[in-house]
């Protein structure tokens, strides 16, 4: 193996890194490391039901009655029973399950879309506590397509292009959820599909334990920017690491090359040819699943444990038609700030 860069490099803060641990020496759970073949729409689609839809209605009349702004909005101050079920059902599906769900559906023709997003907040409380996901603070990030292309500074998910596998803010802090809320879809096209890392790293050690080593070692991450004016620009850490007796990952094999390149190095060849090994495994049919979101789901996904991707797509000309998301990063400990 080829020996990684060491990153001892000023431009790259390694403060925050993950510990460099030992790999498993046993296979993971069939219920993290799950195929296809062992999927149904059962174990991941949450109808939302009747009684806890009734309860929502009841929060967004209430807001229309007596405003208040969605951010200082919480679930203590409205009567949830039912929706603190459903958010118990959907807990065990992130944490003990397969690690990501999609509640269906929140009712987008009774709602305006500032009355879904404080339904969206609150939901989102249930499952942790919502941290900024982006260096200004924001906290609900829109997800749409901005006409421009990703760059050093360009977020994959403002454009239209494909986004290929990987967990969200694996550079620095990563949430250990994530939530996308569906406002409008696009003209075609954007579909979307989740794939265990767990099941990817098993397949990786079955085929080439060496390149599976390699992921528990250092990789320079770009921070794309996100972050205060004379800071290192990268950042350090492997892509699994065990914490706690729980395998963690975290993946986006597009932010390491750069992240290179900005401190004047190259990846050597052995890490990237694991994150591509990794990438392709995740792409193989056998292990990931597809799936079409619709206005008003609400997806859920465990960040440390599943990685996600997107299609590209073709949106409509009429911006008031225009694809539109929102996302929520959820992180009970560290700090609510985007360092976390």
């Amino acid at each position: 193996m080829n020996a990684p860069f060491a990153h001892d490099d000023p431009k790259i803060d390694t403060t925050r890194r993950w510990p460099l641990t030992a790999m498993p020496a046993y296979p993971l759970p069939r219920r993290t490391a799950w195929r296809r073949s062992d999927v149904t729409e059962r174990d991941w689609l949450l109808p939302i039901p009747d009684a806890c839809l009734a309860e929502i209605d009841a929060i967004v009349g209430s807001l229309r009655e007596d405003p208040i702004p969605t951010l200082v909005l919480s679930p203590t101050e409205f009567d949830m029973p039912e929706c603190r079920r459903l958010a118990g059902r959907l807990k065990d599906v992130l944490d003990l399950g397969i690690g990501f769900a999609v509640l269906d559906r929140l009712p987008v023709e009774s709602f305006s879309k500032d009355e879904l997003l404080a339904v969206y907040w609150l939901l989102s409380q249930l499952v942790a506590r919502p941290v900024a996901q982006a260096f200004k603070g924001t906290l609900l990030y829109d997800v749409h397509d901005t006409g421009k292309k990703t760059d050093t500074r360009v977020r994959a998910d403002l454009t239209n292009e494909v986004l290929s596998w990987h967990t969200d803010y694996g550079f620095n802090h990563p949430p250990p959820y994530i939530g996308l809320l569906v406002l409008r879809t696009a003209l075609s096209g954007g579909v979307s599909s989740a794939g265990s890392l767990h099941t990817a790293h098993d397949v990786l050690r079955e085929r080439d334990p060496g390149l599976l080593q390699r992921l528990y070692e250092p990789f320079v991450w770009n921070r794309q920017g996100e972050h205060a004016d004379g800071m290192p620009i990268c950042t350090s850490n492997p892509i699994f690491s065990v914490q706690g007796g729980v395998l963690r990952a975290r993946f986006n094999r597009a932010l390491q090359p750069v992240g290179y390149r900005l401190v004047g190095q190259e990846i050597d060849q052995d890490g990237m040819d694991a994150l591509n090994a990794l990438h392709d495994i995740l792409s193989e049919p056998e292990n990931h699943v597809d799936f079409v979101l619709a206005p008003g789901q609400i997806q859920f996904v465990n960040n440390a444990r599943v990685a996600h991707r997107r299609t590209a797509f073709t949106d409509y000309q009429d911006p008031a038609l225009k694809r539109h998301l929102s996302r929520i990063f959820l992180r009970d400990e560290g700090r609510r700030s985007y360092m976390g």
